[in-house]
């Protein structure tokens, strides 16, 4: 049968006349979230002095049809028929976002989560309330909330469960409504000493979150220990000091039986480093699951839950629940709501990364964030200035509605080079968004706006298509599926029809398959926890371990906190090893919850730091080899001693400035400079904001980063901020390393192999989600600064080869 062309028009409510000074605000914003086909009454407070003087609103773009404005008192409202998908409602200079889809009725699919932090960044009570049954109404089975430790325990064992932020309220309000609470926090009370940002007590801390959690573990449904403790947050410590307190805090919630699963990791970045002395330590003995962020493009992701599950298997654990607890693409801060075609972009971006996640294996999916929220120059707010949904809540209530209940079974065979992933999913559970047991639906992703008018899609019988929004769309007559302003589709397919178009044998069907596996078992958890007391005056330390530097006093007294969290005393036996080198400390009486400091020599001279390479100092408690303490030590090596490891150095023309871009946002004024061999950027910011500076060296011709193993570099950072190294690919695709060493004026000298380089998600995609190092012609070294003013001095940079 022939179909006709139908295009979707977006529907525009606006005033016939200006509505002079009246500002409107929505009296409820759940109200926004209407049923299809349905008449539905959306209702607005009138603030200010303004006058309405017609009783008309216009239905732009259908034949200039008019309906009827009713104004009662301070209330105007309008009553609107929509089909589904997503409409934005105008009202003089006003602008609204309206959900149009079913009331999801089916039990909630735990995989479809939000980061809502509505403690921390929505302060109107009915806002919370709306926000709270908006999510409930479209399926959204977790939201992830944050605590602030100094706000619920201001001084010790006084604890303060409401607040101004009102904890108590949001997380009852959750549980009334049936959706599971994630809690997280990532500081220390003003009361606690610290080591840097971490607690300094850990039995106190024990304490203190078995405290909360018995309050509260009735609304929740996970616990992360720490925020994103791999970067500022843990002060860019290396993971040896955040398992400790980790460990503190699993210990006595089991102890206690409290049921919530705790995770760890909770990172911002895949640091492979980080992650193998957190797994050296332990971690994965002590959690019962590991959770991650990322804000880097949808492709990139199935590669990033591929480093993560390696990792993973490669410390014995490779199911661990994985959950993806911050996700987001953000929009130009600056306005109420973003801009359309901003709008367009972080709606498809946050939907097709819930689609990677799912079919990868990823157990959770928390999009970032909920609520409007301006961070920087960006704002990643899901619902605009006054709660009204963005065009990606609305995306992601559509995702909930198509694939709940479904699982992944495997890629749709296209011929068409526009179409980057065609995901497909079958319905497994009865509450499945796929009604037809007969039916699969493909996920058709092309990746960026497209200004072709159609996709070739020969995959059988079609049965449906809607929209990333949910609108239903049209095929063309010849089964062409024909294109709206976005490029993210859901296909209704004919499962029988499908013949050999279906590809099992994927990357992602195969972490989809690892994630299935049989979960280990952790062992208990015991009593003891060993912390090194790391003393900056000694050493300086980044993520990827700790600096000895050249002067330091040999042998190096090294201090250990043992921390015992049982009530009994306790003797424990001490065994230090670092390469050949192997001692015991016995009998170290620990009194019940309370800890005993242990002093070990660290013998400089006979280990030897001169290569900078990066050794293991094991300390083991009572020959316990699962959860040891593990610390990277490092030499400050002098250059020569570094270039010892190689075989082959070129040094590259840094004091060359012709060579040099400037790259920084504009509240960064960074100005180059070079003395004799010396290059040096002052980088001053003149406001407040997103203080990042990374200015860029054009490679030689002649130098070809193919053949090389990595960057070799000696150079200093003067002001608080944390210097990292980019090499950049001449798409404009980014790799990142760093902290590369700490900002604290001195010089040091790195080794940077490209095996440790991760794409940056603030850079371009990467088309083949891989560093090709053929294809690199800048590299970068600069800094994110915590002060108005940093600088940065390079004295050499070469490319080594192994």
């Amino acid at each position: 049968m022939k179909m006709k062309q139908i295009f979707i028009i977006l529907i525009v409510l606006s005033f016939t006349t200006p509505l002079f000074s009246v500002t409107l605000k929505p009296e409820n914003i759940e109200q926004l979230f209407i049923t299809p086909d349905t008449e539905s009454t959306i209702r607005f407070q009138m603030i200010g002095d303004g006058k309405i003087e017609t009783t008309e609103f216009r239905l732009s773009g259908v034949e200039s049809q008019t309906i009827p404005a009713v104004v009662d008192g301070n209330i105007i409202s309008a009553t609107v028929n929509l089909p589904r998908g997503f409409w934005e409602l105008e009202l003089g200079k006003q602008r609204f976002g309206i959900v149009s889809l079913p009331v999801f009725k089916n039990n909630p699919d735990k995989f479809f989560a939000i980061d809502a932090a509505l403690s921390w960044l929505v302060k109107e009570e009915q806002l919370r309330i709306g926000f709270v049954k908006a999510a409930k109404r479209s399926g959204i089975s977790m939201m992830r909330e944050r605590l602030s430790w100094n706000d619920i325990e201001p001084n010790p064992d006084q604890f303060q469960w409401e607040t101004s932020r009102r904890y108590d309220f949001v997380r009852k309000l959750c549980k009334e409504h049936g959706i599971e609470v994630l809690d997280v926090f990532h500081n220390a009370p003003h009361w606690m000493e610290k080591v840097e940002k971490y607690p300094s007590d850990l039995v106190k801390t024990a304490k203190s979150w078995n405290t909360v959690a018995d309050y509260w573990n009735t609304a929740w449904g996970g616990f992360e220990i720490w925020n994103e403790p791999d970067i500022s947050f843990g002060a860019e410590l290396p993971a040896d000091q955040y398992v400790p307190m980790a460990r503190a805090i699993a210990y006595q919630l089991k102890q206690s039986g409290i049921p919530t699963p705790l995770f760890g990791g909770v990172m911002a970045h895949f640091h492979p480093i980080w992650l193998k002395n957190a797994a050296e330590n332990g971690l994965l003995h002590d959690v019962d699951g590991f959770s991650f962020h990322t804000y880097d493009h949808a492709p990139v992701l199935e590669k990033l839950v591929e480093n993560y599950r390696n990792w993973l298997k490669e410390s014995g654990y490779e199911s661990i629940p994985l959950w993806l607890t911050e996700c987001g693409r953000a929009w130009k801060r600056g306005t109420e709501r973003p801009p359309v075609d901003q709008d367009w972009v972080s709606a498809i971006d946050i939907t097709m990364k819930g689609v990677e996640a799912r079919c990868c294996g990823v157990e959770r999916y928390f999009p970032f964030v909920y609520p409007y929220y301006d961070e920087g120059e960006k704002n990643f707010g899901m619902m605009d200035k006054l709660g009204t949904p963005c065009r990606s809540i609305a995306a992601y209530c559509q995702l909930i509605h198509v694939l709940s209940g479904s699982e992944y079974v495997g890629d749709l065979k296209i011929d068409d080079s526009a179409v980057l992933r065609a995901r497909v999913f079958e319905p497994v559970t009865p509450n499945s968004g796929i009604d037809n047991r007969n039916e699969l639906v493909a996920v058709i992703y092309t990746g960026k706006l497209t200004e072709r008018k159609t996709l070739k899609i020969s995959a059988g019988k079609i049965n449906k298509v809607e929209s990333v929004l949910g609108e239903l769309l049209k095929l063309s007559d010849n089964g062409e599926l024909l294109i709206q302003s976005n490029s993210l589709y859901y296909v209704w397919l004919d499962k029988t029809s499908l013949n050999d178009q279906l590809n099992i044998d994927t990357k992602a069907m195969k972490l989809y398959q690892s994630s299935k596996k049989p979960k280990k078992h952790n062992t208990k958890i015991p009593a003891v926890v060993l912390r090194f007391q790391y003393d900056k005056a000694k050493l300086s330390a980044i993520p990827n371990g700790y600096f000895i530097p050249h002067d330091v006093e040999n042998p190096l007294p090294m201090k250990f906190r043992v921390f015992n969290l049982n009530q009994n005393e306790a003797k424990y036996n001490l065994r230090f090893e670092i390469g050949q080198t192997a001692e015991t400390q016995n009998n170290v009486v620990v009194s019940g919850h309370g800890f005993t400091d242990v002093q070990w020599n660290l013998p400089i001279e006979k280990i030897g730091f001169s290569t900078g390479e990066l050794l293991k100092l094991c300390v083991t408690v009572n020959e316990d080899k699962n959860r040891p303490l593990v610390l990277n030590l490092c030499g400050e090596a002098a250059w020569d001693g570094v270039v010892s490891t190689t075989k082959k150095i070129s040094e590259l023309p840094i004091a060359d400035l012709s060579r040099w871009r400037k790259n920084a946002p504009s509240i960064c004024v960074p100005e180059m400079e070079s003395t004799g061999n010396i290059w040096r950027m002052t980088a001053t910011f003149n406001a407040e904001g997103d203080r990042w500076v990374y200015p860029r060296f054009q490679l030689p011709n002649n130098v070809n980063l193919s053949n090389a193993s990595g960057i070799i570099v000696e150079a200093r950072c003067l002001g608080n901020a944390s210097p990292r190294f980019f090499l950049f690919e001449k798409s404009g695709s980014g790799y990142i390393n760093g902290p590369i060493f700490k900002s604290d004026g001195l010089w040091h000298v790195v080794k940077l192999p490209f095996a440790q380089f991760q794409h940056a998600g603030s850079t371009r995609p990467d088309e083949n989600n891989q560093l090709d190092l053929d294809q690199v012609n800048f590299i970068s070294l600069g800094a994110n600064s915590r002060v108005p003013q940093c600088v940065l001095e390079i004295k050499r940079i070469a490319v080594y080869s192994d």
